[in-house]
């Protein structure tokens, strides 16, 4: 790619010097309730619930947090074809050789692209059909512009991956607090090092 190139294309091709953070700690475990999109305005929202860093927090259990990207430019969805060849871990494999045949059988699934519209509809709390995260990533160009991808579990069974690519990104409380990614990440920092104290206590008294 060209090293003038500064705007991200798509997520299999950032520019160079693009940065990347992960998002795992603030997203891990929320949910993707619903999924609100303005071709007119190019805008894409998603809302958000993370019941363990509200309880955490101690904030109202009740409150989303509102991931709005501005001048959308690519929303896709994948899910990836399960390669129907047989696959088995032997009994006692080590664990570094379990993970190495796993990422070689993931290899062979074919990633095919699914229907954004369709993705819109089907996410509804009404109906329990959310998307739970299970990780998540955020790159930034030179020039601002973003890009996301999350990946996680439709209605607890299907895998599904999201690609989101637009001008600009904010985050904010359903409160109408602007958080940022920042501010996510430093509530999602402070819930895991907690968990991590009380499971190594726990570990302890056992």
């Amino acid at each position: 790619m060209p090293e003038e190139q500064t705007g991200i294309v798509d997520w299999m091709n950032l520019p160079h010097g693009a940065a990347e953070v992960s998002l795992w700690v603030g997203l891990h475990d929320a949910q993707i309730v619903s999924i609100d999109s303005n071709l007119l305005e190019r805008t894409v929202t998603l809302h958000l619930e993370s019941d363990h860093l509200l309880a955490f927090h101690k904030l109202p259990l009740d409150m989303q947090f509102l991931l709005r990207l501005e001048g959308v430019q690519s929303a896709r969805v994948v899910h990836y074809a399960v390669w129907p060849g047989e696959f088995s871990v032997p009994a006692g494999t080590a664990r570094e050789e379990e993970a190495r045949l796993i990422a070689e059988y993931q290899s062979k699934c074919r990633e095919e692209s699914l229907s954004w519209s369709e993705l819109e509809s089907a996410v509804t709390t009404e109906c329990k059909q959310v998307i739970d995260i299970v990780n998540a990533t955020l790159a930034t160009s030179a020039d601002n512009s973003v890009a996301l991808r999350i990946s996680g579990l439709l209605n607890y069974t299907s895998y599904r991956e999201l690609f989101l690519r637009a001008e600009r990104f904010t985050l904010s409380r359903g409160d109408g607090k602007e958080l940022g990614i920042a501010g996510l990440l430093k509530m999602g920092e402070a819930y895991w090092e907690a968990f991590e104290r009380q499971k190594t206590k726990d570990g302890r008294s056992t």
